[in-house]
């Protein structure tokens, strides 16, 4: 035997690391240790090391088993008399950092900052949902701190444990030391862990978290300590410092191969199947792929297994199978997503169950006055309090929590959790009801809101209904799916001018033509006739539009609301036709009509006045369509109607440039795009933007011209619609303006300018009406 030195630990180390050839650097690298704990041991600074590390030396030097057995025997004694027999036994449950088979992709901004937080904080736990890796996470970080603990790290599985007081006697079987009968177990185990620098890592906390208060005891006993958990809920102590791990980031667009969630699908596949998914062709199914797994590297992985028989597409046709079979290599909790998330789901009470379960319903995420309505509504939960369930799921890593535009707070779901909830849902027999809950309470909701868009709250109403309109369209297919057709119909009744103005004509027409194909109550279809007509009349389809609006007229009844809509949409179709006659004899009937309606008649009778001061300006009688149009715009500001305001405007610009006025026609128009920035009414701004660039021609600034029209040319193609077929802008003064600019620029600089308006946000291209400045995207 050589190398044994005097008989202490550091001097029989250092001799059997010299006569083996090594550096420090060398063996730590071999042993899985920092230099600087094998620095400290060999200089006597730490004498006692732990049972795991004698063997990982031993293990990296090679040593022959008397070797071994001497250099065990120069461990001195710890709480209790240990033999070299005893010491070398069966290894204890804890052990040295996992070395995963696998890089960890996508993370290193997050190993950096728990790194940093693990230097400064004594109690950092890693939350997340199941799949989401916090376990590899913890590795990592705590690979990239091993430096700053000379005693070593100690990785402690808890997921095989059912019982909170087996937590404290594992971690001292994983140190070797002997926990005494009586007292408190863990001021016990501070004490014999005084004097030591050692990072103990606990992985799968959660189902026992009511151990936290003796991990915040061992912890402050213990100034040399740090824990870093892992649990799908924090620990709740004091001096605990929680970092919640988010999903890997997905792409924005196919084309963004580089996106962590994408590397890690692609990589891995490229493990069972080389040049899986490279192609350029799969590129959308590729990102679809991570989008539905919402970026869980668990079910990435998952479904990464598959691609030995299944190409991207197939992958994603048969993206929910391929995730519920998993690896034999994983824990049996992560063998299957189904298994992870009964893992999460065995953890929570009966109320917290059942929220769960009804989560499934909401598409887009939801807000918690929402979610109480509908939890009023289908019933189910017991004595605990809505709020209370939703914060126990949040913390327990099943709902996350964003910002939303208006300031407030939205809870979500990720994919997969939604998934699971749904097949629950119909395990439970429950959901039938939770979604007629959902249904009702998302049309009070859509008919509360609904009268807003007409006066000062349109702005609120808007942006309320941005939110949750993946929840109001899941509600008019879920009342069709169950032949509650006329409820579908009030749906899309309220719904009808949010579609207008946000541009879903299509879809609004699928929905409401869907629900004409029902039996519906009398004073339901006129009003999904008159939601159909719009839509094909913001389609250009002015046929059908005009079906619509007379079917309408005909099931109005005496509901001059009803009248006053159906014979204002006539002519409109009238004034599309070039029937100027018939479009001002329609427009004045539909005003008695509004006048009979009251209140609910304000909105139609201002557009008639403003649509009848288009039949004047058509007529070239200016000062008629100017007094018309004022009739209809004093409503509207009255009413702090910004849509009908900018609709009188845009007219009020018309009529000045047919004046040969552009100066005045401007000011129209900018205090109109203020308007519409406000309301995010894009159809409304193309057409300012191309009556901006007649009004920039004619005051022969025509370097202006073609970004005006090139941002209108980029709205109007992502609309799929030309817009307000009630506008009737002259198209021969917006070629004159465009044909003028290309003559003054040359056809280079005008065609660079075009293609620089076309790039535009409709942000930037509003502020080219109002004179901003452009900045740099």
């Amino acid at each position: 035997m050589t190398g044994t030195g005097d008989g202490s630990f550091g001097m029989r180390l250092r001799g059997f690391r010299e006569a083996a050839g090594l550096s420090q650097e060398d063996l730590a690298d071999r042993a899985g240790l920092s230099s600087h704990a094998v620095s400290a041991l060999e200089r006597g600074v730490r004498t006692r090391p732990y049972p795991h590390t004698v063997r990982a030396l031993a293990d990296a030097l090679r040593l022959a088993d008397a070797e071994r057995a001497a250099l065990i025997a120069a461990v001195p004694a710890r709480n209790r008399p240990a033999g070299p027999d005893e010491a070398a036994a069966t290894p204890a449950p804890g052990r040295a950092l996992p070395v995963p088979p696998t890089p960890l992709l996508g993370r290193d901004a997050d190993v950096d900052r728990v790194a940093g937080l693990l230097r400064r904080h004594r109690l950092v736990t890693l939350t997340g949902t199941g799949g989401v890796g916090k376990t590899r996470l913890a590795v990592a970080a705590a690979g990239a701190v091993r430096d700053d603990f000379a005693d070593g790290m100690l990785f402690v599985e808890l997921a095989p444990l059912r019982d909170v007081e087996g937590v404290l006697p594992a971690v001292a079987d994983a140190l070797d030391a002997t926990l005494p009968t009586g007292g408190d177990p863990a001021l016990s185990l501070a004490s014999a862990l005084r004097g030591q620098q050692l990072l103990l890592v606990l992985d799968n906390v959660e189902h026992l978290i009511d151990v936290a208060p003796r991990i915040a005891t061992l912890v402050e006993g213990a100034p040399g300590l740090t824990v870093l958990s892992t649990s799908r809920a924090a620990l709740r102590v004091r001096g605990e410092h929680e970092v919640a791990v988010e999903p890997l980031a997905l792409p924005d667009d196919p084309s963004q191969g580089d996106a962590p969630a994408v590397r890690l699908l692609l990589e891995r596949a490229d493990a069972v199947t080389p040049g899986w998914g490279t192609a350029v062709e799969d590129a959308p199914a590729v990102a679809e792929i991570c989008v539905r797994l919402a970026g869980l590297p668990l079910a990435i992985e998952l479904a990464a297994a598959r691609s030995r028989v299944l190409d991207p597409r197939s992958l994603l046709a048969r993206l929910d199978a391929a995730i519920l079979a998993g690896g034999r290599d994983r824990p049996e909790r992560q063998r299957t997503m189904r298994a992870t998330l009964d893992w999460s789901y065995s953890l929570l009470g009966p109320d917290e169950q059942t929220l769960l379960r009804l989560l499934a319903v909401f598409v887009g995420g939801f807000r918690l006055d929402d979610l109480e309505g509908v939890v009023a509504r289908a019933g189910g939960i017991g004595d605990t309090d809505t709020l209370s369930a939703l914060e126990s799921l949040a913390e327990q890593s099943l709902v996350a929590t964003d910002p939303d535009a208006s300031g407030g707070v939205r809870h979500r779901l990720l994919e997969p959790v939604t998934q699971y909830a749904a097949a629950r849902l119909a395990e439970a027999g429950e959901r039938d009801r939770v979604a007629r809950a959902h249904a009702g309470h998302f049309l009070a909701v859509a008919e509360e809101l609904a009268p807003r868009y007409r006066d000062g709250g349109q702005v609120a109403a808007l942006a309320r209904v941005d939110a949750e309109h993946p929840n109001l369209t899941a509600a008019v297919e879920e009342l069709l799916a169950r032949g509650e057709a006329s409820g579908a119909g009030r749906l899309c009744w309220a719904l009808w001018m949010y579609w207008w103005l946000r541009g879903h004509h299509s879809l609004g027409r699928r929905l409401a033509e869907a629900v004409l194909q029902h039996e519906l109550r009398d004073d339901v279809r006129p009003r999904a006739e008159l939601a159909a007509a719009t839509m094909a009349f913001a389609m250009d389809d002015l046929e059908p539009a005009r079906r619509h609006w007379e079917a309408a007229l005909e099931h109005a009844g005496g509901d001059h609301v009803v009248l006053a809509n159906s014979v204002a949409g006539v002519g409109l179709v009238a004034l599309g036709a070039g029937d100027l006659d018939e479009a001002a004899d329609l427009f004045a009937r539909a005003r008695d009509h509004a006048v009979a309606g009251g209140a609910d008649g304000d909105w139609t009778y201002a557009l008639s006045w403003i649509w009848s001061g288009t039949v004047s300006l058509l007529r070239a009688e200016p000062d008629r369509a100017v007094a018309e149009i004022e009739q209809g715009l004093a409503s509207a500001r009255r009413r702090g109607d910004r849509l009908s305001t900018y609709i009188a405007l845009y007219n009020l610009s018309q009529v000045e440039l047919t004046r040969g006025r552009p100066e005045a026609a401007s000011v129209y128009l900018r205090e109109g795009t203020v308007l519409s920035r406000e309301t995010s009414d894009l159809a409304n701004l193309a057409y300012l933007l191309e009556a901006m660039a007649v009004v920039e021609g004619r005051q022969g600034t025509h370097a202006r011209v073609p970004l005006l029209l090139g941002a209108a040319q980029a709205i109007r193609e992502g609309l799929g619609s030309f817009g307000y077929g009630y506008y009737r802008p002259d198209p021969q003064a917006i070629v004159d303006a465009a044909d003028q600019a290309r003559l003054h620029l040359g056809a280079d600089r005008y065609d660079d300018a075009l293609d620089v308006g076309r790039g535009l946000d409709p942000d930037r291209a509003a502020a080219l009406v109002l004179g901003e400045a452009l900045t740099a995207s």
